[in-house]
């Protein structure tokens, strides 16, 4: 008896609507809410308010209002202009970002949102409807409002997040979406318009009708968007492919003063750069930031790192050392934030104590980019051996990132004095030596000396020679 293959699931997408997106741009790089911004665009040939936030609705601010009427109802409202090349970039920047939840994403051209197809992450992620609540609350503390819903087909699945509805069955698609008015569907206003003045008003007055009368009274643009929207005809989507870099600005609401104040924004930035790390399987070794003013130059910050990563709080360690010691010319009126390279990145994984030697290492490696970060690059040096006999030559100091070089011989001292000490060797218990040391003829520091290993009367340590020359007696060079 043969066995039937398994049948492959029926798939599952997730949209993420994005219906403030030109305000979120403007307004997530702020904490205050209590700031009333408005987002304007040239509709009709006037400048409107298409957009703004709580703040400026509790001041009596409308969308579709002119823009001088809005400022005389609310003085201070601090309006912007909407600039679609922003809201592009960032779509682009969170397709990316969800690249670590699904390895198909796309940007729909005609609308402020994202396609995710859901079902094969479902045994990392859960359900689409818990996947959908994680990208809600992740996406929240980026600063972006964006509802989400999940649903057969990519057309369904746009309409289920304008109500946050998980639909699962295909065949339930005309009885679970067949309420919605018109007005949801992702279709012309003119078009809509004509259905309304024919008596229809949701979607289920669409599907009665047959498609040869649909297309006989709205052209067959109308047809093909229901059956794509039910799953009748396949709806195939281009796919976003994440670049090979990183860059993103973010626009202050109000000016910031304060250095401590950049740490929110930096933080909403560097989340959005950790998610698309972690989406593509890269890590970065350097971030640039540069903070705009009105009239000066941009202050800017070269964050350099010992090894890669993608941790978004080893980042906001480095760059919170670094604000530190930063004096502003100027307030701050945008933040920009760049990560020209992205590297591989490979995961090891961790211990419980964090005891073995690449996490020690990697501590190791924390604590020097924080003391950089706080003393300045040139402050602070790994050691490196250098092919010399003579002790005082023999070390060199090296970049953080350098390899090192020879290593000191055991029965030599990891400590020299700074200058050899003159000393009485009959104040000393001599444990083993001499070890001749002859050699610098040809640099014009040469010596010749004779080391010994001895006690003090404390039982310390110690190291000391016998020169011959160039100045003869007994010094104290190292300690054990």
């Amino acid at each position: 008896m043969s066995r039937l293959p398994p049948t492959n699931p029926e798939p599952c997408w997730l949209a993420i609507r994005l219906p403030h997106l030109a305000l979120d741009l403007h307004t997530r790089g702020w904490k205050c809410r209590e700031t009333a911004v408005a987002v304007s665009a040239t509709v009709d040939r006037r400048e409107r308010i298409i957009d703004c936030n709580p703040a400026a609705r509790n001041g009596g601010v409308r969308p579709g209002m002119p823009v001088p009427a809005a400022r005389a109802v609310l003085h201070e409202l601090h309006v912007v202009t909407r600039d679609p090349e922003a809201e592009q970039r960032a779509l682009e920047r969170l397709a990316a970002w969800c690249y670590q939840y699904s390895s198909q994403v796309c940007i729909p051209g005609d609308r402020a949102g994202l396609l995710l197809e859901a079902g094969a992450s479902r045994r990392l992620f859960g359900s689409p409807e818990k996947l959908a609540g994680r990208l809600q609350r992740e996406l929240a503390q980026l600063g972006y409002h964006a509802p989400a819903g999940s649903a057969p087909t990519p057309e369904s699945a746009w309409l289920a997040a304008g109500e946050y509805l998980h639909l699962e069955a295909r065949g339930q698609l005309r009885y679970q979406l067949g309420s919605l008015p018109l007005d949801r569907l992702q279709l012309d206003g003119s078009c809509i318009q004509a259905m309304e003045r024919m008596g229809f008003r949701q979607l289920r007055d669409l599907l009665r009708l047959p498609r040869k009368a649909l297309t006989r009274r709205f052209g067959p643009e109308l047809p093909d968007y229901l059956d794509r929207l039910l799953g009748v005809r396949p709806d195939p989507r281009k796919f976003y492919q994440p670049p090979e870099s990183f860059a993103s600005r973010l626009e202050l609401p109000a000016e910031i003063h304060a250095r401590e104040a950049l740490l929110f924004p930096l933080k909403r930035l560097l989340g959005e750069l950790c998610g698309v790390l972690r989406g593509g399987d890269t890590a970065v070794q350097s971030v640039k930031l540069a903070l705009g003013h009105e009239d000066h130059a941009d202050s800017t910050l070269d964050l350099g790192l010992q090894s890669p990563t993608q941790d978004p709080e080893r980042l906001l360690d480095v760059l919170r050392e670094r604000l530190e010691r930063l004096r502003l010319p100027q307030a701050v009126r945008d933040i920009r934030l760049d990560a020209p390279e992205l590297l591989k990145f490979s995961a090891g994984q961790g211990s419980l104590f964090r005891d073995t030697p690449a996490e020690q290492r990697q501590d190791i490696e924390q604590l020097a980019e924080r003391l950089q970060a706080r003393l300045g690059r040139k402050a602070v040096s790994g050691v490196t051996g250098v092919e010399d006999h003579r002790p005082e030559y023999s070390w060199r100091r090296r970049a953080l990132d350098e390899p090192v070089g020879e290593i000191a011989l055991a029965h030599r001292p990891a400590w020299l004095l700074p200058k050899p000490r003159r000393c009485e060797i009959g104040n000393y218990r001599i444990l083993a030596g001499p070890e001749r040391i002859e050699s610098g003829w040809w640099d014009g520091r040469d010596c010749r000396r004779d080391y010994f290993i001895v006690r003090d009367a404390h039982g310390s340590l110690l190291w000391a020679f016998h020169e011959h020359k160039p100045k003869p007696g007994w010094y104290l060079h190292g300690i054990f």
